[in-house]
């Protein structure tokens, strides 16, 4: 309850959020900051995420033996590295605005790439660890300092630089915060005596190098058709696209920021341990089995809401954008499912395994984008391909994860979730179009009901689940 009331309570304001920016920034500074978030998601999956993967496989044993706090120094420097990176990326793909303006976006990415990463970082850890409330304390405050603070810039300049420039603030004030809490329990523990490593050159060439080509991979799939459709379409069409797939991708991100704060952790203290090939097959068929059938409802809620949703969170400008926010659902579900399926491969540490899937996914993502793009075709088909890219993601990651680990299906529950979504997409064609905002809540809070009752009948007294919440986190 209090994981789900604070991530709730952080999922209202994001939504808050994507009306503040589509209400201040026009289509065309909403495409400059979809390609600013590009690069700051370049930095952070292609150059991060592989190490972060290792801290996050590694907390619950570092944090046992009080190595962890030790073992996070080295990551700081590694950090800053990575964040001018990120500036110079700016000073390359930047040619809209004058030098002086060019400068000031460097400067705000350095400061959102570091801000991001610890933030991302450290009040996950937080959660990894069973100090939920902190957790969920820090995030809340993280995000409604990020609102604040890029309201309040953009009203002193109206630019996409100074929105954000403003969530980099309230990321930074959340990092700061969940650091505190994390050194006052780090004391606690056992100290360390001389210094403990983050990485070996075993795990960088074996585990992170592999990653990080997936990873890039998925960046490019995810994001970086982004600057082909900036090329073709131009800024306005990328601004008004990357709307409707980011209201998709703002109910999902709290879909699967619940299942990472809730579930992974308990997840991963179940796999901590390589020996037990029982107990690591088991693990892996228990979050599958739990989380897959209930993805498929909630694509189901995010098409049958999708007219709604976008009378009530956008700015009018941004309004037609439904048919992005329901092939959004299918991309976002595709994704999410990808990233599940994955952990075997983070599980066994054989994350070369990823580049095939990842590399398809992109391969044909960009390839149908140009094409649509040299045919001068209208943009929704440019996000057919993305959905048509995600597919082929997840059914070579699905081949390729299954030879790793030998997970089994719950075939009962997972046909219940599919046939929930196929009748939400169906019904969406026939839903009534009402215009008062009065009448749009109701009808959403009635979507939100049904798959509520849902969602509950496919949980209740499933084993899986069962299972998973019988795991202690905390070792005392």
């Amino acid at each position: 309850m209090l994981v789900s009331g604070g991530r709730l309570t952080a999922a209202l304001m994001a939504l808050i959020s994507i009306r503040a920016v589509t209400t201040f920034l026009t289509p065309e500074q909403y495409g400059e900051l979809a390609l600013l978030v590009t690069v700051q998601m370049f930095c952070g999956l292609f150059l991060v995420n592989p190490v972060g993967q290792h801290i996050n496989l590694h907390t619950h044993a570092w944090w046992d033996d009080g190595s962890l706090m030790v073992r996070l120094k080295p990551y700081r420097r590694y950090i800053l590295v990575v964040s001018f990176v990120g500036s110079v990326a700016v000073l390359v793909i930047d040619n809209h605005h004058s030098v002086e303006q060019i400068l000031w976006s460097m400067v705000v990415m350095f400061a959102m790439v570091v801000a991001g990463i610890w933030n991302a970082t450290l009040v996950s850890m937080l959660n990894m660890l069973g100090f939920r409330a902190a957790s969920v304390l820090w995030s809340i405050i993280t995000v409604a300092i990020s609102l604040a603070s890029s309201v309040l810039l953009v009203l002193w300049s109206p630019s996409a630089t100074a929105w954000f420039a403003g969530q980099s603030i309230g990321m930074a004030v959340g990092a700061l915060g969940a650091k505190y809490v994390l050194q006052q329990h780090a004391l606690k523990t056992k100290s360390v005596e001389g210094g403990a490593p983050l990485l070996n050159r075993n795990t960088v060439l074996t585990y992170c190098l592999p990653l990080a080509l997936a990873t890039g991979l998925m960046w490019l799939q995810l994001s970086g058709y982004r600057f082909v459709i900036e090329n073709y379409w131009g800024l306005a069409q990328l601004g008004f696209l990357v709307v409707g797939l980011s209201l998709a991708g703002q109910i999902w991100s709290l879909v699967e920021s619940l299942s990472m704060q809730f579930l992974y952790p308990l997840f991963y203290r179940r796999v901590s341990s390589l020996e037990n090939e029982i107990e690591i097959e088991l693990a892996f068929s228990d979050i599958l089995n739990t989380l897959v059938p209930v993805y498929f409802v909630l694509t189901g809620l995010v098409v049958l809401s999708a007219p709604y949703l976008l009378k009530v969170l956008v700015a009018r400008q941004f309004q037609d954008a439904v048919v992005f926010v329901m092939l959004g659902a299918g991309i976002e579900l595709c994704r999410v499912l990808g990233n599940l399926l994955s952990k075997a491969a983070h599980v066994r540490r054989k994350t070369k395994s990823l580049t095939l899937p990842y590399a398809g996914g992109a391969i044909t993502t960009l390839v149908l984008i140009y094409l649509a793009g040299i045919w001068q075709m209208e943009i929704v088909w440019a996000v057919a391909a993305l959905l048509i890219g995600a597919l082929v993601t997840l059914v070579i990651m699905w081949i390729g994860m299954r030879k790793q680990v030998r997970f089994t299906v719950d075939y009962a529950r997972w046909l219940w979730g599919g046939a929930a979504m196929l009748a939400m997409s169906v019904l969406a064609i026939q839903m009534p179009r009402v215009s008062s905002l009065g009448a749009m809540i109701t009808i959403l809070m009635l979507i939100v009901i049904l798959v509520g009752i849902v969602i509950m009948s496919l949980l209740w007294k499933n084993p899986a689940t069962l299972r998973l919440l019988n795991v202690q986190l905390k070792k005392n």
